[in-house]
């Protein structure tokens, strides 16, 4: 079990034991991942968002039948892919199309989800610096000075770290490494 796994699982201990608290930790921890999920099983990806909050009044509403002995991450990850076949089986309904064409549908669309998967594996490689810097940097746009000043080192370092840090994801994926 990797740590991340280890961190969502002590988190989910936490909140089946009454500590609400934790909910914020779990959602930062787990958002992206559950929005990759959503979007490999979804067929109509702008589902994405509405699957991931239904997940999770999911995850909380059931957090009592969470075995702890299990991986919780990967409980999450169920519960999630649950929610999108919900979501496909009524968008099917709304829009009566066949299964087969469900089927023709999803498998147009995963390439793109196998990449944001892998890319969502990728950053999950990375240390909590880096993927921090990552989501101030591309997210909320700051700029290299303003990174460079929060961390009391120049504009340059700034810039490296990140082109390496690009780099160190390019190469997991290109690599292929699961």
């Amino acid at each position: 079990m990797s740590k991340y796994e280890k961190d969502v699982n002590k988190l989910l201990k936490a909140i089946k034991r009454g500590d609400t608290t934790k909910f914020g930790q779990l959602f930062e921890c787990t958002a992206n991942h559950l929005v990759g999920v959503a979007r490999y099983y979804l067929i109509d990806k702008s589902y994405h968002d509405d699957v991931v909050s239904e997940a999770y009044e999911r995850i909380f509403r059931y957090i009592d039948s969470y075995d702890e002995n299990q991986d919780g991450y990967n409980w999450m990850c169920k519960i999630t892919e649950n929610v999108a076949h919900d979501y496909n089986e009524q968008f099917a309904k709304e829009l009566a199309i066949s299964e087969i064409d469900l089927k023709q549908r999803a498998a147009a669309d995963s390439r793109f989800d196998d990449a944001y998967l892998d890319l969502s594996r990728a950053f999950d490689t990375l240390d909590p610096f880096s993927r921090e810097l990552l989501y101030k940097y591309y997210f909320f746009e700051y700029s290299y000075g303003e990174l460079a000043k929060e961390n009391n080192v120049t504009k340059n370092a700034i810039k490296k770290r990140i082109d390496r840090i690009l780099h160190k994801l390019k190469k997991f994926i290109e690599e292929g490494v699961r």
